[in-house]
């Protein structure tokens, strides 16, 4: 036991600081006496009382799981100790004792436990080097995170901090083989105990946005003033209830109305800035001044977006270099979709005062040929389909190891996640720790995941005990934490890289599935030729229709698939009653056969 007394020596406060301050550490009737940068150092132990007495019931034999109650509950015994007697090994090695690098390793010898009781406490006595960047970082971080760090050429302090610094805004550790956001963290962690002022990052000053009239996101699209609708031909003669002098500003005020965050207001911005693109790039007129004959127009024009090379790529995020307004020829659906976003659009324009009238109003709406058909069951996975994907799946996980083992547990979480909820895209991007409860009913746990949809209407999906432990299992494999123990705004499908509480995007979700569908296509492709060829094309909407019609096949009642898939209406949930076509076929073949 260590009893410390406070000496001052040399009373004289100048400027408010004590000067030859000393502090006297007793100890077994030795004196010790600090400076006061020793003093500043003591402020964080080298080991506190409970880390000290845990390494010490190890070295006398004690087993990890008996020394549980000396952590807490979100560490682990083994985690704890292997951080103890690094920072011993390392202030051993800053000393330049002579001890070896085994020294702190259990042996059986009579004479090992006294020896390295009295080394630890020499140890704890004595003062610390100075900290310094120019120093080897062998000294202030242990050598498994020290090896993983070997491919940059990283021999001191300074040139990890070099590393550090230089990647403001993006992730250090990436271009390290091996070394994800948990090593880095642990990394991190211990150099920060030493140099903390060198982990503070100073942002860089944001470029300034370059705005141009040319194919770009509607934030840098630059209107050209011949164009901007200040004298649009449909422009209202009376002043607008809506701060707006040009076309560009009425759009944001529309946009407004909307939670930036939402699906929604993705999905308004998008229609709204392909719209002002075409208008302003092949109409060459302001917004403001379309007419029917403009938008008929423009109805073809999402049909077959051209020349393809300007308007048409792969998905891309915003500001990105080969972003562009479509990922190709819009369905039928999906024109329908645009024309009542746009319908809405000129609506709010004409009620606020800004147009005259909406020119969208007088064009014949759009019909399917098919019209009464239901939507497209196809697109869904039958039973034994669904065990094929998800053995593929296991099996994947089975046979990698280290960061390909993370991707494909992340992988399987968002495709059983889908399949078992029936989420859209952007509600699974959404969704966080938080939304998902466990509640008491009829003397059991039933597990509920709060979900915004479309419209901002909320409603409880229910999860499944297994998807839960499916979900408890793979956020313990991903992030080393539980999932009850992060903070409730952390997404509940957690990313590989980077800061834990930055959700995918849909986007990323979208390529997540869209890959896995891709290999598991080409791994069925010889012994399940047709279940391969679906997979092709599978999307993570598919997941969702293979939800609605298994609900089906399960008999559970419509009403109960239409609140879970929160559908707005009974009948789009009625499109899911349908049976199988070769079953349907033989039987009404054996019931008119004439036989």
């Amino acid at each position: 036991m260590f009893y410390i007394a406070l000496v001052v020596y040399n009373f004289n406060l100048t400027n408010d600081r004590l000067k030859a301050l000393k502090i006297a550490v007793y100890s077994r009737n030795r004196t010790f006496f600090y400076t006061e940068p020793d003093l500043i150092r003591m402020t964080t132990p080298l080991l506190n009382g409970s880390e000290l007495t845990m390494l010490r019931f190890w070295l006398n034999g004690l087993p990890l799981d008996t020394l549980a109650d000396f952590c807490s509950e979100d560490d682990h015994p083994a985690t704890v100790l292997a951080d103890c007697r690094a920072r011993l090994i390392l202030k051993a090695r800053r000393l330049k004792t002579d001890w070896g690098e085994n020294w702190l390793e259990r042996k059986t010898r009579a004479d090992w436990l006294p020896l390295t009781l009295k080394r630890v406490e020499w140890l704890l006595e004595t003062g610390d080097i100075e900290p310094d960047l120019q120093q080897p970082l062998a000294y202030w971080l242990a050598d498994e995170w020290r090896d993983k760090l070997q491919p940059l050429s990283i021999v001191t302090v300074v040139d990890w901090v070099a590393v550090y610094q230089t990647h403001i805004t993006a992730n250090w550790w990436q271009a390290v083989p091996g070394l994800g956001a948990v090593s880095a963290k642990a990394v991190e962690a211990q150099l920060a105990r030493h140099f903390p002022e060198a982990l503070i990052k100073v942002p860089p000053i944001p470029s300034a946005v370059t705005y141009q009239t040319g194919v770009v996101p509607l934030e840098q699209f630059l209107l050209p003033e011949a164009y901007n609708g200040t004298n649009g031909e449909n422009r209202s003669p009376n002043a607008p209830f809506i701060p707006a002098n040009d076309d560009y500003q009425a759009i944001f005020c529309w946009l407004a109305r909307l939670d930036p965050n939402s699906h929604t207001y993705r999905s308004y911005r998008r229609e709204a800035e392909r719209l002002l693109l075409w208008t302003i790039l092949v109409k060459q007129k302001a917004l403001s001044s379309l007419n029917i004959v403009d938008l008929s127009e423009y109805r073809s024009f999402c049909g077959d977006p051209q020349p393809q090379a300007l308007w048409i790529g792969s998905p891309q995020k915003k500001g990105h270099t080969h972003w562009k307004p479509f990922t190709g020829p819009l369905s039928l659906r999906s024109r329908r979709f645009s024309e009542t976003v746009l319908n809405g659009l000129f609506a709010f324009l004409v009620s606020q005062r800004y147009l005259a009238h909406n020119p969208l109003q007088a064009l014949p709406k759009l019909k399917s040929p098919n019209g009464q058909q239901p939507m497209d069951i196809n697109r869904s996975f039958t039973g034994p389909q669904w065990q094929l994907i998800t053995s593929f799946l296991d099996s994947r996980v089975d046979a990698s190891t280290g960061p390909e083992k993370l991707k494909w547990l992340r992988t399987r979480l968002v495709v059983q996640l889908g399949y078992g909820t029936g989420l859209r895209l952007h509600e699974m991007a959404q969704a966080t720790l938080g939304d998902l409860a466990g509640k008491q009913r009829q003397g059991k746990v039933q597990y509920w995941l709060a979900v915004l949809g479309k419209g901002q209407k909320m409603r409880e999906v229910p999860v499944t005990f297994p998807l839960y432990l499916l979900l408890t299992e793979s956020y313990q494999q991903l992030t080393g934490r539980q999932l009850n123990r992060p903070s409730p705004d952390y997404p509940l499908i957690p990313p590989l890289r980077g800061s834990e509480s930055k959700p995918l995007t849909p986007l990323a979700l979208h390529k997540i599935l869209k890959q896995a569908f891709a290999l598991a296509a080409e791994d069925l492709a010889k012994e399940q030729p047709e279940t391969a060829e679906k997979l092709q094309y599978a999307s993570a909407h598919w997941l969702r229709h293979t939800h609605g019609s298994t609900a089906v096949d399960r008999n559970i009642p419509l009403t109960m698939i239409r609140d879970n898939l929160g559908h707005s209406s009974i009948a789009t949930t009625s499109h899911y009653v349908h049976a199988d076509k070769d079953a349907r076929h033989e039987a009404f073949s054996e019931g008119f056969s004439g036989k």
